[in-house]
């Protein structure tokens, strides 16, 4: 069994409440909770991503790091708990992400991982403009399936040639 902690990226925590602490996502932030993490021997911390919040009077999530960069720092200053970055498959090209956990992976030490999201809240991508339509949902683990194969590829082999 492990046991981790789930970093607190977004703006006041994962509470739409006026009545909760608000606080604002910061590097030291983080690193505090995830350094307290390690010295109760924790085995990872893991950051989700979030790309626009949802506004409103909480603004919620509105205010966020960005998880790669983030976990990149954070593997700097620890040494034995593994660290896991979340990559929105819709947003990020398999290369991209497979170049940075590898940079990563090289700053822990060995200790780095990746999270793949597929995407689920409509509302979310289309405030960006990134939600490839309704038939998506039903077919997103068989991109996500791809996905996988493309970043195990290029961390296995390099070259990366796949075609559906």
């Amino acid at each position: 069994m492990k046991i981790g902690v789930f970093v607190p990226i977004g703006n006041n925590g994962w509470l739409i409440s006026t009545h909760a602490p608000q606080y604002m996502p910061t590097f030291e932030l983080n690193k505090a909770i995830v350094q307290k993490a390690e010295h109760y021997h924790f085995d990872f911390a893991l950051s989700m991503i979030k790309l626009r919040g949802f506004g409103g009077k909480t603004e919620f999530w509105d205010h966020n790091l960005e998880s790669f960069t983030l976990m990149a720092g954070l593997a700097a200053v620890t040494s034995k708990i593994q660290i896991y970055a979340t990559a929105a498959t819709l947003t990020l090209p398999p290369a991209i992400v497979a170049r940075m956990a590898s940079t990563i992976d090289s700053i822990s030490g060995g200790r780095f991982g990746v999270n793949l999201v597929t995407g689920w809240q409509k509302p979310e991508y289309d405030q960006m403009g990134m939600w490839p339509g309704d038939d998506y949902f039903a077919s997103r683990y068989d991109y996500l399936t791809e996905y996988v194969q493309v970043l195990r590829d290029l961390w296995g082999t390099g070259p990366q040639r796949f075609q559906r």
